[in-house]
């Protein structure tokens, strides 16, 4: 039967032709943390927590829409937090929209959620004129940190998209100018803590991102944009692991798993197999999961890192970081 066209083919995330259903064995015990998703759709939510339970996720923190936020945690108590993220249908440098951001967080909070996201790419310069040091967003990062909210960000895309969509740097800036923008917000809230979301947007450029985490102790990353991920990790296995093992304490486990009608059961468990073969495993070969940006066929490096490195990922890292937000 053809596939719907508003449907993913399941293939895009299963050229290998897995069995994801039967998920490996896991290399360490106990609940796993998915610190970066986008749980969304009631409907649609029940496949996505199929697939969370075969891969052991046990909690998900979720940029899910404010108005879902009261009836999934109904439905599914105790499996999820939130991060606060505005109404993006409506973005753009306008009073109505800053308006409309600081409100929406006002009702985060009333709903006792305390991060929230700023997603500062280069569509938002290219589109808006828009990045974290604009007084536009920094009258609403001072309204959330009033607020009490801790933050997480997303400042950059794959470096791979500077030689092709983001070519033109009148337009969208370099990579580097991406990051300038961090630096004052950082020291605006030292006393919050500040993800770096899809590993800071760096995984292409450890040294930035080591950089980052030296100045900044409240600085964390996680591991989500998991296509992104994975195909950077196959180009330098070696000096990842290296990276992972000397920062075990500041990374946290994430998948960036958006769920929608488009997706089946296989999207989300692709997400999930990648990141335990990625991180667990010794696995060098193929990835099952279709990517226009990575070398041809796509490539996946297991890491094979250490059992107390995986513990403090999948879990340790994340409740310590739930818990400083939380005090």
């Amino acid at each position: 039967m053809a596939e719907s066209k508003n449907r993913v083919s399941a293939a895009s995330a299963n050229r290998l032709g897995l069995d994801y259903r039967d998920a490996p064995a896991r290399r360490v015990g106990g609940p796993i943390i998915d610190a970066h998703a986008h749980i969304r759709g009631l409907d649609d939510v029940p496949l996505y927590f199929e697939a969370a339970a075969a891969y052991g996720i046990d909690l998900t923190i979720s940029m899910s829409p404010i108005g879902e936020v009261e009836e999934l945690r109904r439905r599914y108590p105790g499996r999820l937090e939130f991060i606060a993220v505005p109404d993006w249908s409506k973005q753009g440098a306008t009073d109505a929209f800053q308006k409309s951001w600081m409100a929406d967080l006002e009702s985060f909070r009333a709903m006792d959620v305390r991060l929230c996201k700023f997603w500062m790419a280069p569509h938002m310069r290219q589109k808006h004129g828009l990045t974290l040091d604009h007084p536009f967003v920094k009258t609403v990062t001072r309204h959330a940190y009033d607020l009490g909210f801790h933050f997480m960000t997303h400042i950059a895309d794959p470096s791979i998209w500077w030689e092709n969509k983001y070519a033109d740097a009148d337009t969208y800036g370099t990579k580097d100018d991406q990051y300038r923008q961090l630096d004052g917000f950082f020291a605006d809230y030292p006393d919050r803590v500040m993800i770096g979301a899809h590993m800071g947007g760096s995984v292409e450029e450890l040294d930035r991102l080591q950089g980052l985490l030296d100045r900044y102790d409240n600085y964390v990353i996680d591991t989500s944009a998991t296509k992104w991920i994975v195909r950077e990790v196959a180009r330098r296995p070696d000096a990842v692991r290296d990276f992972l093992i000397r920062n075990q304490d500041r990374v946290l486990f994430g998948s960036d798993i958006v769920v929608g009608k488009k997706h089946g059961f296989d999207h989300y468990a692709s997400r999930y197999w990648a990141q335990q073969m990625m991180w667990e495993s010794d696995y060098r070969g193929e990835s099952p999961i279709e990517d226009p940006d990575a070398d041809d066929p796509p490539r996946l490096a297991g890491l094979d890192l250490p059992d107390e490195v995986l513990i403090k990922m999948y879990r340790t890292n994340a409740q310590r970081v739930l818990g400083a937000i939380r005090e």
